[in-house]
């Protein structure tokens, strides 16, 4: 291997983990703006979106060095499509539910279809799941993937425990029950950081 190939490998090694910074940085940083400024929902909504666009070279990124790894497959490629249709669907409709809440007014039967709207796909997500630990024909990869997840499942039992007593007493705010979702995917992607920069 010459130099220019080095070079270029150890660029495509590090870009998930830039690709990932920028997106987590991004999404924060929405967050903390729209609070700070004291945006309406719908426009704390929007400007979530543009930061979403960075998932797609944060996977692509990933599934390069996947294959510089000689650890990836078919079926981790197609699931993470599916991955990044579920986060686009996932942001749309909530979108489309703050924007219905906002200016349609929706009452009775259907302001429980708006509030239920933007849960939705996470239906998609658990067939997601499901058909990629069919699919996965690579035991060790299929295992990876697993004890990622049971990390995730793991940081999210105790965070949820640990603040739910920390709520009984009244020593901090109460936490919304989506951010059930994005806590597992965090800790879905720790063992994978944590991995890329021990070079596993």
């Amino acid at each position: 291997m010459n130099a220019v190939d080095s070079t270029e490998r150890g660029a495509s090694l590090k870009a998930p983990i830039i690709w990932g910074a920028l997106f987590f940085v991004g999404m924060f940083g929405a967050g903390i703006f729209a609070r700070t400024v004291d945006l309406s929902a719908f426009w704390s909504a929007a400007i979530m979106l543009p930061p979403m666009l960075l998932l797609i070279p944060l996977v692509r990124s990933a599934e390069r060095k996947g294959a510089a790894d000689g650890c990836t497959s078919a079926a981790l490629i197609r699931y993470n499509r599916r991955v990044l249709i579920w986060s686009f669907a996932y942001m749309i409709s909530l979108f489309v539910a703050v924007w219905l809440k906002n200016v349609v007014g929706p009452k009775d039967a259907l302001l429980w279809f708006v509030a239920a709207l933007p849960a939705l796909p996470i239906f998609y997500f658990a067939w997601t799941l499901q058909r990629y630990l069919i699919e996965e024909n690579d035991e060790y990869i299929r295992q990876r993937y697993i004890n990622h997840a049971l990390f995730g499942l793991v940081l999210l039992l105790v965070l949820a425990t640990f603040w739910g007593f920390l709520e009984s007493f009244e020593l901090v705010r109460h936490a919304p029950g989506w951010l059930a979702l994005p806590v597992w995917a965090i800790g879905l992607g720790l063992p994978q950081i944590w991995q890329k920069v021990r070079g596993a």
